[in-house]
């Protein structure tokens, strides 16, 4: 279990292009650090003296399967954005996340997902079916296919 929220974009953009984007649609600055990784912030809406945000990069997690137990949701996805908050506080990082994903769908960027812990799908949105929230538990994995495999279904198509 991670101990941040994810972002999961589909998308071909580059990595920088992707950041610069997120940047400008959700208020963010961007910053490189060590290995030319790219990182956005801002402060917290909740707390202006901490601040959200984190590493854009390749989507390393995915792991592409045709075995059905083996399918995530997670595995369709080129691009996460690990999401923290300074405040170390699980609750509100992932009212930020929520906040900052309401955002990304409205402004109608790339498919996309938010991730709890890389273990609880928070919602989905795709231009075809539109957001989804999911009940808390939801897993992006096999075991609950029938809530995401809308999503994926687009995704591959």
């Amino acid at each position: 279990m991670s101990t941040l929220e994810h972002i999961f974009i589909h998308t071909q953009d580059s990595l920088g292009r992707v950041a610069d984007r997120i940047a400008s649609t959700v208020g963010m600055k961007t910053s490189v650090g060590p290995e030319n990784a790219i990182y956005l912030s801002r402060p917290a809406q909740c707390d202006p003296s901490r601040e959200v945000g984190g590493e854009v990069a390749l989507n390393y997690l995915a792991y592409p399967s045709d075995v059905p137990e083996e399918q995530s949701l997670l595995n369709a996805y080129e691009i996460m954005w690990d999401f923290g908050y300074t405040g170390r506080n699980r609750d509100i990082q992932l009212t930020e996340a929520r906040k900052v994903f309401e955002q990304l769908s409205a402004a109608r960027l790339w498919p996309a997902t938010l991730v709890g812990g890389l273990d609880s799908l928070v919602a989905a949105w795709d231009p075809n079916l539109g957001l989804t929230w999911f009940p808390p538990g939801t897993s992006p994995d096999a075991v609950d296919r029938p809530s995401w495999q809308g999503y994926l279904a687009h995704l591959k198509a």
